[in-house]
């Protein structure tokens, strides 16, 4: 018989293999909460991205989620009992997780009153952060889901990467040592900005496939600012591919200032904290990379190519972060070969 532990690590290697591969560098303190959380907001994520939920049972679903895992116990089968019948025997791994909240759920209960606090503060803040954005999909009137400015981008990012940042700090400073006031305070500074960065990279490197389920991360206000006046502009192979690397630019540019707040982040993490420094390292460098791999952002739209580094790259920063991830003059120096000054 698979036990519980076993079926939540198993799990994260199907629905998350880069993930998976990122969070084994961690200590065993900081591993498994760290898990939990994350499948805890895929969870949410999966519930708040699948097309075939009407909004209403969308919002429904995340309300019974957050009760299951704040009160557990009878909670945790009333929101199974509501997941749509045909998740029960889904060949998807991400509804058989929903499915098996009975499993899951109740494992965060092994730690302590910090971590649980922090972790389910986090998922929490999550489900009634998509809760808005979904209710906002309902108001759509061209069938497209799209972002009116740079401050709702950063209030979407927020619910689904920024508060991803504050949480991870929050677990670090618990079970971290060295964590004086002084470096606590700059770590909390930065770490919306860190989660921000990894995320504003998945949106520009998912801007096409995204579109393909009418949905477009793309402040409206940026293309605007180009001539593009609807995404559906934006998106027509005949329109000017100049104005639309234009647009990418903004977006690039944005990406990369809070590239630099991760590179901080990172810094004021322990020296000795090494693997909690490889685990932030491994992500925002390849986010680095493939902000270099985008370039001007015409690969976006070239038929057939999907913006993202090589597995040679990613053994390459895996390899040399290991030997040098403790020196924070390593770190600037990696970090300035990518082109982030440009802010």
């Amino acid at each position: 018989m698979v036990s519980d532990w076993k079926y939540a690590e198993d799990t994260l290697d199907k629905v998350s293999r880069t993930f998976a591969l990122n969070i084994r560098v961690l200590g065993k303190k900081l591993r498994k909460p760290i898990l939990l959380a994350y499948l805890y907001m895929r969870m949410a994520d999966t519930i708040e991205d699948d097309p075939s939920l009407p909004v209403e049972e969308k919002i429904h679903l995340l309300k019974k989620f957050s009760q299951a895992l704040n009160l557990g116990g009878k909670y945790i089968n009333e929101f199974v009992n509501s997941l749509p019948q045909n998740w029960k025997d889904s060949e998807k791994a991400d509804r058989a997780l929903c499915y098996n909240a009975t499993i899951v759920l109740p494992l965060l209960s092994e730690y302590s009153e910090p971590v649980v606090k922090a972790v389910k503060n986090g998922v929490d803040e999550m489900c009634r952060g998509m809760m808005e954005f979904v209710e906002r999909q309902e108001k759509r009137t061209d069938n497209w889901f799209t972002i009116e400015c740079e401050a709702d981008l950063d209030r979407y990012c927020y619910f689904v990467a920024g508060l991803v940042g504050n949480m991870l700090t929050e677990l670090f400073c618990i079970n971290g040592k060295r964590f004086n006031e002084k470096r606590q305070k700059k770590l909390r500074e930065l770490s919306v900005s860190f989660g921000l960065a990894l995320q504003l990279v998945n949106i520009i490197k998912d801007i096409q496939e995204d579109s393909l389920r009418k949905v477009c991360f793309i402040p409206m206000d940026y293309c605007r600012k180009h001539g593009i006046e609807s995404v559906q502009e934006f998106f027509s192979p005949k329109f000017s591919p100049e104005k639309k690397n234009l647009v990418i630019g903004e977006l690039t540019k944005k990406a990369k200032k809070h590239l630099l707040d991760a590179k901080n982040y990172i810094k004021n993490l322990p020296r000795f904290e090494y693997r909690m420094r490889l685990f932030c390292l491994w992500p925002s460098l390849m986010a680095a990379d493939n902000l270099r791999v985008i370039g001007d952002g015409s690969i976006i739209f070239e038929d057939g190519k999907k913006a993202k580094i090589t597995r040679k790259t990613v053994k390459k920063i895996i390899r040399r972060s290991m030997i040098f991830g403790w020196s924070n003059l390593w770190i600037e120096r990696e970090f300035s070969t990518f082109p982030l000054c440009c802010v």
